[in-house]
């Protein structure tokens, strides 16, 4: 595959709505570096045992994944389009928050006594 297709169909070079969603200045600006912070922080998150920076990294996703949403939100707004495809986007990320939260709260519960 040439260079430009596959830079044309990440970056949303074809026709459709999801491709105007996926050229929204602000979805470039910030994505590949949040990415990466987000993966480093959840790679050093596997190798520990300790419930703050697990309850911490799983409030990162659970802002990582707001914050997607309400970009994407803000795009559907400006554009005005919507699709299928784009309402599964909003329901996965809501869906991702929703676990993230709640696995947060999970971690940060003290153990019952018996």
């Amino acid at each position: 595959m040439k260079s430009s297709l596959l830079f044309g169909s990440l970056w949303g070079s074809g026709s459709g709505s999801l491709s105007l969603l996926c050229c929204s200045p602000a979805l470039r600006s910030w994505h590949l570096p949040s990415l990466t912070s987000i993966s480093l922080i959840m790679w050093n998150a596997l190798y520990t045992a300790e419930k703050v920076i697990i309850r911490w990294t799983l409030l990162t996703e659970a802002c990582y994944f707001g914050v997607q949403f309400l970009v994407v939100t803000a795009t559907l707004a400006e554009t005005g389009l919507m699709s299928l495809g784009i309402l599964l986007l909003l329901v996965s990320r809501l869906l991702f928050v929703a676990i993230s939260i709640y696995y947060y709260y999970q971690v940060g519960r003290r153990p019952k006594k018996a």
